[in-house]
């Protein structure tokens, strides 16, 4: 009777634990698809932040595809609002400042537009971080990604910074002029990309079998980060008169951008494999 019982508790106990395990699982994978619409929706605010920045110096040829990423935007919004994101105080700050920007989008100036985006995005990257936490998945709960923490802040982080040279330059360029505190974001926001490109990637964790594609993937996002540094150095804080094209100029931002977000991605399949 007693080796029965001691074996009645040990199946017990053994499907407790493979019901915690695999709720934990279903959290993180549930958490993994929330942080990929939440980064998305970064990426498209970002965008928006680029497109109406040139729409407001002058360039109403954006309209139409400002019009079509609003309505993404808001789509995306609408189903982050049906999981548990949407408990996130962060998420409903986010949704009651992008109703206001949208209802008063004929009332923006340039520096106003970019401050509120900016402000939004802030606000977004917070969310992403909270949901990573909320949904275990840290150094902790993934000892084979042990600097996991790089992908949620630092990662993400740099595409930001990116983004605002992108919104700051294409308006730049579209006017044809760089005033002083414009080449002074830009400086800062230059050596944040500089940086990023020779620390921050470098630290990223990496599973054996992506060793070669996770080091193809960072070869191609640094170069086209400092190619982009150069450009902002030269076409944008050290000229007189800007002559770069600003659509020319907004898709090798978007493309540096991309290039991280490729980075993103592949950590991403790799974090699904080490759960």
């Amino acid at each position: 009777m007693y080796i029965f019982i001691v074996i009645l508790i040990t199946l017990a106990v053994a499907v407790i634990h493979n019901i915690k395990v695999k709720n934990n699982q279903t959290l993180q994978l549930d958490g993994l698809a929330n942080i990929g619409s939440i980064k998305l929706l970064i990426s498209l605010v970002q965008k928006h932040r680029g497109l109406s920045s040139a729409k407001l110096n002058g360039d109403n040829a954006k309209s139409a595809e400002i019009a079509t990423i609003e309505r993404t935007i808001n789509n995306i919004c609408h189903d982050l609002s049906h999981s548990k994101v949407a408990k996130n105080h962060r998420w409903v700050s986010f949704l009651d400042h992008w109703g206001r920007l949208t209802n008063n989008n004929t009332e923006r100036d340039p520096q106003n537009n970019f401050k509120q985006h900016t402000t939004m995005i802030a606000n977004l990257l917070y969310v992403l971080e909270d949901e990573a936490e909320s949904s275990h998945l840290s150094s902790l709960s993934l000892p084979t990604m042990p600097n996991v923490g790089f992908v949620w802040r630092e990662l993400v982080a740099s595409t930001e910074a990116i983004g605002q040279t992108r919104a700051i330059g294409v308006g730049v360029a579209t006017i044809g002029n760089c005033n002083s505190v414009d080449k002074i974001r830009l400086s800062f926001l230059e050596q944040n990309i500089i940086k990023t490109s020779k620390d921050t990637l470098s630290k990223l964790s990496c599973l054996d079998d992506f060793r070669q594609q996770h080091n193809t993937l960072l070869t191609n996002a640094q170069n086209k980060m400092l190619t982009l540094s150069k450009i902002i150095e030269d076409e944008l804080i050290q000229k007189q008169t800007i002559t770069i094209n600003p659509n020319d100029y907004f898709t090798l931002a978007t493309d540096t951008i991309s290039a991280i977000d490729d980075i993103f991605d592949n950590q991403i399949e790799q974090i699904k494999i080490a759960l």
